[in-house]
């Protein structure tokens, strides 16, 4: 093993090591269809921008190499790492105009890779970008795919798609859908078609897949009913408990609102106007479609909410010393992040993470020290130890703290409007349990 290579090595280890750090939960759905050896050409969307490879190569447990924009090999020392990892630069027009031609020997990399029997992953569509779902597929995939094929090689496409709870949201979830394999040379040989056809062919085909792995709407005005069609047809169980059935059930309803959109479009805006029309009473009566005194009775709500109070009071002192701890660095970091030019959603969870892992760790090292010279290393070492737990403690503290100051005040908001509050709530039972049934309508088992 050469030293470029152990380097790329232990910073694959790194960085898988980080971002099991940052997202606290990781499925990976349908790993037994991975490919273990082989050539195998891995497409997924790309919602993350550098995170996405990271969660690709956790995910399929093997060396990828993996495409990104040019620019990225000039930066020092982060480029000379990138080339470590195996990375391969991509030329793309929005970056130079002049270096487009540079792609088509770039593609042709990709396909040597697969005509040695190594991985390949790619985001076809070419960008990282803040919408949920996919944005247009462009034909890199396949125009790697074909002169791979074209050379004898046996070529598996995996469509991987990467749903994120929360992209930017620190200890949030990840459902990685690994699709149905496609035989690129089974394919291609069963239509006999020329390059050109072949090639448009097989984009429209890997579009079709990753279609079914990623939570998609085809339409993007809809994105604004997804989130409310979460709350009126919650997933079962504890969503804070469970986040990964919370995404499945997001991808079941935008695969039923893609088949309404299809089959009796009517409906579908008829169903959106009621959901408009609900949405703006609760916006009158100072609520939101999520607010819990909308689904249960005042009694048990109060019960809860005395429950979630006491407990807040009980961990106030851990969260505060989690808080007081942490906010030097918190706030340098933060700040760092929103200097970056364009950080977006997309970048958010990948600038924190290159920021403030170094910065966290400075801020460690100087405390202990701090601590170790007034009193003693031992009780340094217990405070420092205990820390990262604490600010787990605090950051989820004040989401608590959030969500339990807002439900009393909606409770509180209702107290003398009870004819109002039994409306509102009857109208939202009303309105999820036509929701459901055309859910079931509508829906199909996931592929």
């Amino acid at each position: 093993m050469n030293l470029l290579t152990a380097i790329g090595e232990a910073a694959r280890w790194l960085v898988r090591k980080s971002l099991r750090l940052y997202y606290s939960r990781i499925e990976v759905e349908g790993r037994e269809r991975l490919p273990v050896s082989g050539a195998v050409l891995f497409v997924a969307n790309h919602p993350n921008s550098l995170m996405d490879p990271a969660l690709i190569g956790y995910a399929v447990q093997r060396s990828v190499h993996f495409f990104a924009k040019a620019p990225l090999f000039e930066v020092p020392v982060f480029g000379a790492l990138m080339h470590a990892l195996g990375m391969v630069p991509a030329y793309r027009g929005q970056d130079d105009k002049a270096s487009v031609r540079k792609n088509l020997e770039t593609l042709e990399v990709g396909a040597k890779y697969l005509g040695r029997g190594e991985a390949v992953g790619i985001f076809p569509e070419g960008k990282t970008h803040d919408r949920e779902g996919l944005e247009q597929v462009r034909t890199g995939a396949a125009r790697i795919a074909w002169p791979a094929v074209q050379s004898g090689a046996a070529v598996m496409i995996v469509p991987l798609g990467l749903n994120y709870e929360g992209k930017e949201k620190f200890r949030s979830a990840i459902w990685v859908r690994v699709g149905k394999p496609l035989d690129a040379n089974a394919w291609l040989r069963a239509r006999g078609e020329e390059e050109r056809p072949a090639i448009r062919n097989l984009t429209e085909e890997i579009d079709r897949r990753l279609q079914q792995v990623v939570i998609h709407l085809h339409e993007e005005r809809w994105q604004p009913f997804l989130s409310e069609l979460d709350v009126l047809l919650p997933a079962e169980g504890n969503p804070a408990l469970d986040p990964i059935a919370a995404l499945r059930q997001r991808k079941r309803i935008a695969d039923a609102m893609n088949q309404l959109l299809a089959a009796n479009r009517p409906r579908a805006e008829m169903l959106a106007a009621a959901i408009e029309q609900h949405r703006a009473q609760l916006t009158a009566a100072g609520l939101t479609m999520d607010s819990p005194i909308l689904g249960q009775s005042r009694a048990r709500l109060t019960a809860h909410l005395v429950k979630e109070t006491t407990s807040l009071l009980l961990g106030l002192g851990p969260a505060l010393a989690g808080a007081l701890h942490h906010v030097v660095p918190f706030c340098i970091t933060r700040g760092l992040v929103k200097l970056v030019k364009h950080p977006g959603r997309a970048t958010i969870a990948q600038n924190r993470l290159l920021i403030g892992l170094p910065l966290y760790g400075i801020w460690y090292a100087v405390v202990w020290w701090w601590l170790a010279s007034q009193t003693r290393a031992w009780l340094a070492g217990l405070w420092t130890g205990l820390m990262p737990f604490c600010g787990i403690v605090a950051l989820h503290y004040a989401g608590h703290v959030r969500h339990t100051g807002r439900a009393w005040r909606h409770e509180f908001k209702m107290l003398m409007r009870p004819k109002l509050l039994r409306r509102l709530r009857a109208e939202q039972m009303a309105l999820s349990r036509k929701l459901e049934l055309l859910r079931k309508e509508n829906s199909a088992p996931m592929a």
